[in-house]
């Protein structure tokens, strides 16, 4: 007998190297950022949510001197990422559309949504113990699913019917270590698990859009910027 399995998510995991000093003059910016955002009361507040940056108008963290460091050691990773898939990198233009922070507190978490408007997407952890929650990734197309509703049932699995491994699972959790980046397409559904530590977990993430450098007779990829017209 022989199981094949095909139409992999591959989901990219790798240490990124950033030293100890820079680690905390990033650390204390974003925890600038948050502090700075308490004085903002146009957006309603939930305990149990992490606090993310983009909402509070620090959505652009690629432009800031601060980060350009991780940045140029993120985009190593991105290209890797890319030509592990099988784009030819030579080919087109990756853009970071925008970045923010996440600080993430004891009970806290991300609810599960993905990031339709870009192409790929990642999550770097800049602090975190190894107790502070996973990110979860869903699988909406479940493949193997027999029976419809029977993966995400809670009473399939309690009654036995069902024995949770990986042809079956509706999520998959991958536990990331501080330093590490995790990379995926935008459009994978995601979250996060609540953070039973009582420090903060701090991670910095970004949509990136993939651009061909020349769409002649080309139809798939979006066009070279340079080429497009702002209405007048």
């Amino acid at each position: 007998m022989e199981i094949l399995n095909l139409f992999p998510l591959s989901i990219y995991k790798s240490k990124v190297g950033i030293d100890e000093a820079q680690r905390k003059t990033l650390i204390q910016e974003i925890y600038n950022q948050e502090n700075e955002s308490k004085n903002n009361r146009t957006k309603m507040y939930d305990e149990r949510s992490s606090w993310t940056g983009d909402i509070y108008g620090h959505e652009y963290l690629y432009k800031d001197k601060k980060f350009e460091v991780l940045f140029n050691h993120i985009e190593k990773h991105i290209i890797n990422y890319v030509k592990k898939i099988g784009y030819n990198e030579e080919k087109i233009d990756l853009y970071y559309q925008r970045s923010w922070a996440t600080v993430s507190r004891k009970n806290q978490y991300i609810k599960y949504h993905n990031h339709s408007q870009s192409h790929l997407s990642f999550a770097y952890y800049l602090k975190k113990d190894k107790d502070q929650g996973a990110i979860n990734f869903h699988d909406n197309f479940k493949h193997n699913e027999i029976i419809p509703g029977t993966f995400d049932s809670t009473s399939t699995r309690t009654a036995n019917f069902l024995k949770l491994n990986v042809l079956n699972a509706a999520q998959i959790k991958i536990e990331p270590n501080e330093d590490e980046i995790i990379v995926f397409p935008s459009k994978t559904f995601h979250s996060t698990s609540p953070s039973k530590s009582d420090n903060e977990r701090i991670s910095i993430s970004a949509d990136i859009s993939v651009i061909s450098k020349n769409s002649n007779k080309i139809e798939k990829f979006i066009t070279p910027v340079r080429e497009w017209q702002k209405f007048k």
